[in-house]
């Protein structure tokens, strides 16, 4: 391996250990980092990976052709990636309105990607019983992550980051059931069109799913032999 890409993924997984820990320093690199943009796109890729992941093993156990399997975790991370810029577009937008930050929002979508890191482990949240509270160990820990991100690029206190936080989130919503309507119906057909089985977002719905095929497994294998 050539001696810039190990010093670059050395780079980028210091990175992502320091906002795993909530270091300031992290997200203050990120900031002023020469492929800072890059980086936090590799981040917000990678947990969209790691959590299509999670949500595919339906289609592992369905038998779906390797092909299918690969453009689905593709597509799904494309989608991730896309939702959350328009998220960070909704916080940069409601925290400028009501505090008046002047940081460009390139900054922040340095910054804020680099606060996806924990949601690397998102592929966890597929163990049966363990799913569910996973997820909420991980958005919280983002959640963390975003507002010590947040904070250290616009000098925000706390309780305004979580404000902003909020009502960019609030924002978000109005505008995915609004304007944004067709645009997760076509997400959403393009996925399941490529998978070639609809896939399970719900994480009860996928807990009982994999606990299910579990199940079956365990009685077929258990079964009396002929």
């Amino acid at each position: 391996m050539p001696a810039e890409m190990t010093y670059s993924l050395d780079q980028f997984w210091r990175l992502v250990q320091g906002a795993n820990a909530l270091h300031p320093e992290a997200f203050q690199a990120i900031e002023t980092h020469a492929n800072g943009t890059l980086l936090a796109i590799a981040v917000i890729v990678l947990a969209g990976l790691s959590q299509s992941i999670g949500q595919a093993i339906v289609l592992f156990l369905n038998q779906v052709k390797p092909i299918r399997f690969v453009l689905s975790l593709g597509i799904a991370a494309l989608l991730f990636a896309f939702s959350a810029a328009f998220w960070m577009l909704s916080v940069w937008g409601v925290s400028h309105l009501l505090y008046g930050v002047d940081v460009s929002f390139l900054k922040v979508f340095r910054v804020l990607g680099l606060a996806y890191a924990p949601l690397l482990w998102s592929f966890l949240v597929a163990i049966p019983y363990l799913g569910v509270p996973l997820n909420v160990v991980l958005s919280v820990w983002s959640l963390l992550a975003f507002v010590r991100g947040f904070s250290v690029v616009t000098e925000l206190d706390r309780w305004q980051v979580l404000g902003s936080a909020l009502l960019g989130w609030v924002v978000f919503q109005i505008m995915q059931r609004t304007v944004g309507r067709p645009a997760i119906a076509l997400g959403h057909w393009v996925s399941n069109s490529v998978a070639g089985a609809p896939l399970i977002t719900n994480l009860r719905q996928l807990e009982q799913t994999v606990q299910s095929s579990f199940t079956k497994g365990s009685d077929n294998s258990s079964g009396p032999s002929q």
